[in-house]
């Protein structure tokens, strides 16, 4: 793991972190004076002397008053300060998601990016908190207690250094085990939460084919693969500190031994025997703590490096605008486009294309011919291979992706609607959508009948992904949010696939006001939607060729 990584992280906490750091310090300091006082008292009541105690006990029951308020003071500054850093880490990682480019989406599972943004960050938080910040005060407690043993009688706490070997073999070997079960469990928790995303994506399917049991068998296994990696994890970590705290309470037991003899020799009081039998037990507690540390140290690491190279992507720049006032006329150029998605063949080969503001363009060609790249690419959801995308005489490679994206209404083939009102969901597409404008969009995608006529009318919760709505409801809505900014270009991506001929022709109607002045490319297979074009295009093995052109009737069409 590398410093600076983790210094970057926590730089934003550095002042509540500071304060774990001296509390935790503060508390061995004190812990460190209790072997000593306890020795003194505990020789005063075997010797039957009483001279001192009075002195003695007060001091002693102050340090353990002090180490219990400084417990709590931890406690609470720990909990404070992981709570707010946990906050703050993932806010950061999902703002940096969703700006991610589509490609880092389309090429990683989804449920491997929500273990990383939910769990994973929430073990790595702990880390911070936790652990890192008490790495200086075992560091005290360890070598305070090794220093003292040292004043008190140097060759008995000679016995002490000769432990480091062992306590670094177990600590390598040990720790090579865990960097890869860690890596092994984040990647079988991430396979679970990925299992039960998709479980809960294909839910009507699951339901329709009654395959309830083959999904909880499948969520079940990977719930077993993790809960395994998980036990066997623990178990190392269990055995671990006990293994640690062993050696060292056989060293204590040689210790006593050999301290017996300097005691009856009279190289050795009493008092000094107990504080350095209470200095050598004290020390079990720090080692044992800072090897199991070795092991939490290994997955932070693996989470660290995955966070990093997540957050080292190139983000898009969805801030910075050109200009506040700039509204495009619309007119789309591509000019020898080619394009390919990642790890894919070419789907575009040096495509021409010119549509002029306010005309209306189709765009036909089988299934996987590349009519959504080219959507993609004009949304600048990816970037061509080779190639150059007008908008109004602009390169759009040099524009900012707010600026492009802003110019643009999407009405997709699935409407992307979320668990909200009708309200919630048309607001959606602005920044600072305003009741008026909510309403002028709905009018204009032909949606304020239907919307009236529900209990709550605008209020209305139209569940996840709108399934309270009828298909051809979701797709005004989809429509109606396309519209709220008023874009001068419209892109429809298959956006009637899922009506019958009737919805079809009632959606293009309602559609009909909504395009006047607007340039608009459709991908589409239907009759009326072709209908609406001034041009038909073909994409054929990624060449574009002209199939029609003039305004196109749409009585005929509707037969």
């Amino acid at each position: 793991m590398k410093a600076r990584q983790l210094i970057a992280f926590a730089r934003p906490y550095s002042g509540p972190l500071s304060i774990l750091v001296l509390l935790t310090t503060a508390s061995s300091i004190l812990i460190l004076a209790v072997p000593w006082l306890a020795g003194q008292m505990l020789a005063r009541i075997v010797s039957g002397s009483a001279s001192g105690q009075g002195q003695v006990i007060p001091l002693l029951l102050l340090c353990l008053a002090g180490v219990a308020l400084l417990s709590f003071g931890t406690a609470y500054q720990s909990a404070r300060t992981t709570a707010h850093l946990l906050s703050d880490l993932r806010q950061r990682v999902f703002d940096h998601v969703q700006r991610l480019p589509l490609g880092f989406h389309d090429g990683r599972s989804k449920g491997d990016t929500l273990a990383l943004m939910t769990f994973e960050i929430s073990r790595l938080s702990n880390f911070l908190t936790a652990t890192l910040t008490t790495i200086p005060s075992r560091l005290l407690t360890t070598l305070g207690a090794i220093v003292l043993m040292f004043r008190i009688d140097a060759r008995l706490a000679l016995v002490v250094p000769v432990l480091v070997p062992a306590f670094y073999l177990i600590l390598k070997i040990v720790g090579r085990r865990l960097r890869a079960l860690g890596r092994a469990w984040q990647e079988a928790e991430a396979k679970v939460v990925a299992v039960a995303e998709e479980a809960l994506e294909m839910l009507p399917a699951t339901k329709a084919f009654t395959r309830e049991r083959a999904q909880s068998e499948r969520y079940q296994a990977a719930l077993r693969r993790s809960a395994g990696l998980a036990v066997r994890e623990g178990t190392i970590y269990a055995a671990l500190e006990p293994l640690i705290g062993l050696l060292a309470a056989f060293a204590a037991l040689a210790i006593l031994l050999l301290a017996g003899h300097n005691v009856r020799t009279g190289q050795m009081s009493a008092a000094e025997l107990f504080s350095f039998l209470f200095y050598a037990a004290l020390l079990t507690r720090p080692v044992g703590a800072l090897a199991h540390l070795y092991g939490q140290v290994q997955t932070a690491r693996g989470t660290l490096t995955r966070l990093q190279g997540v957050l080292d992507i190139d983000a898009e720049n969805l801030i910075d605008r050109q200009s506040p006032d700039w509204r495009a006329r619309g007119n789309i150029v591509f000019e020898d486009v080619t394009f390919a998605y990642p790890g894919r063949e070419t789907v575009l080969r040096g495509v021409n294309l010119d549509i002029a503001a306010g005309e209306t363009v189709a765009l036909l060609g089988a299934n996987g011919a590349g009519k959504t790249a080219m959507i993609n690419l004009l949304l600048r959801y990816y970037m061509p291979l080779s190639g150059r995308i007008f908008i109004d005489g602009q390169d759009s490679a040099g524009l900012t992706v707010a600026d492009v994206r802003r110019q643009i209404g999407l009405v997709p083939q699935s409407a992307f609607l979320f668990n909200g009102t009708i309200r919630d969901n048309i607001a959606f597409g602005a920044e600072t959508p305003t009741e008026e404008r909510v309403d002028r969009a709905a009018r204009l995608a032909q949606a304020s009948k239907f919307i009236a006529g529900l209990p709550d009318g605008m209020d209305t919760l139209i569940g996840d992904r709108g399934l309270r709505l009828s298909g051809g409801q979701r797709q005004r809505i989809a429509l109606a949010r396309a519209l709220i900014n008023d874009p001068p270009i419209l892109l429809f991506d298959e956006a009637t696939s899922m009506f019958d001929e009737e919805g079809e022709c009632a959606f293009i109607a309602a559609c009909l006001d909504a395009l006047k002045g607007r340039t608009v490319l459709l991908v589409t297979h239907r009759p009326a939607t072709l209908a609406l074009a001034d041009r038909i295009l073909t994409l054929d093995d990624g060449l574009l060729h002209e199939t029609s052109r003039g305004p196109a009737k749409l009585n005929q069409a509707l037969g």
